[in-house]
Formats: C-alpha cells, structure tokens, sequence
C-alpha cells in the first residue's frame, strides 16, 4: 500500500506518494514516477548512502537533526521536519531547500553542505562568475568535490582558504546579485 506525503521544498509543496516493490521503491512526484533505490555505505556511523533515482546514481548524507534530518546531495542541502499526520496517516515530511542562502544586504550566502577541508578557492573578491563556475573544491570522505554557482554574480567577500576544515552550514563566500 502506498503511503502519501507533502513535501514542501523551497516555497513549493508537492505531493509524493511512495511506495516498496520489487528492487526498490516506486515513487510519484506531482503525478511522475519514479524507481529509486536506497542503500546504506557508510561503514562506522557515517550516513553516508547510494540514491538511485531512475537508474541515476547519486551520493547523499543523511544526518539526524532536531525534528528530521539534513540531507546533502551533492552540493544541495535539505532540511527535512516530520509533521504529524492525521490519524491512521502517514507523518508528512515537509523539505525545505538550503545551501545558498539568501544574505542580509542582497546577494547569496554560500555555506558548505557537509564537512571537509577546502582544497582550492577558485574565486577572489570582485571577480565575476556565472552560473555553474567552479567555485570552490571541497575534500569529503576522499573525494574532491566542486562547488559550483547556482547564481551568476560578483564575488563579494572569501571567507575560507585552501587547508582549512570547514563543517556544514558554515560561511564559505558571499556573491553579490
């Protein structure tokens, strides 16, 4: 039996039904559906798993928080609340968008979305980028990782240099719109 849920992800709710089958899960996103597949490889606590979504595999962090979870992939973070349902329901979780924040004074706030040490800065304060430009390179769990722009924009301050330890949600670089 399918179970349903509202998910809510930046200010868009969407409806999600999820359900187990063979090989997986089926599960239908505002009417589209797809096959996923979920599996644990972190070894010794880490929440590290494998999400295959219609046979695309993708690498995602799974960390416990108050009243859900935060949940990486790649360089997009979500904060997911549980909600309690009606009876007899399902609790809905309800996702939010986080990874570039919106910065007080206009522009975006870059933080990191997981721990790691910067490996290169690849930016300077007053230098423009476009969207998808190479931003910085994070190592995590062995792998070197780009950071790349979600906006186009300038550069307005660095907050991090190669060699240092950063952890998720903290500052990495401010880009002015």
């Amino acid at each position: 039996m399918a179970e349903r849920y509202l998910v809510r992800l930046g200010s868009d709710l969407h409806e999600v039904e999820v359900e187990e089958g063979p090989g997986g899960l089926r599960v239908v996103l505002d009417g589209r559906s797809h096959r996923v597949r979920l599996e644990q490889v972190g070894h010794g606590g880490v929440p590290l798993y494998l999400l295959e979504v219609d046979g695309h595999p993708f690498e995602a962090f799974a960390e416990p928080r108050a009243g859900g979870y935060e949940i990486t992939i790649g360089f997009r973070r979500y904060a997911v609340h549980v909600q309690s349902g009606r009876a007899g329901r399902a609790p809905a979780p309800v996702v939010e968008a986080a990874g570039w924040q919106p910065a007080a004074g206009g522009g975006w706030l870059v933080v990191s979305p997981m721990s790691g040490v910067v490996q290169e800065v690849q930016v300077a304060p007053g230098q423009t980028v476009g969207e998808g430009d190479v931003l910085l390179v994070i190592e995590s769990m062995k792998m070197n990782n780009e950071l790349r722009a979600q906006h186009g924009g300038t550069v307005r301050e660095v907050y991090v240099a190669p060699g240092q330890r950063v952890e998720p949600g903290e500052s990495l670089l401010l880009l002015a719109d």
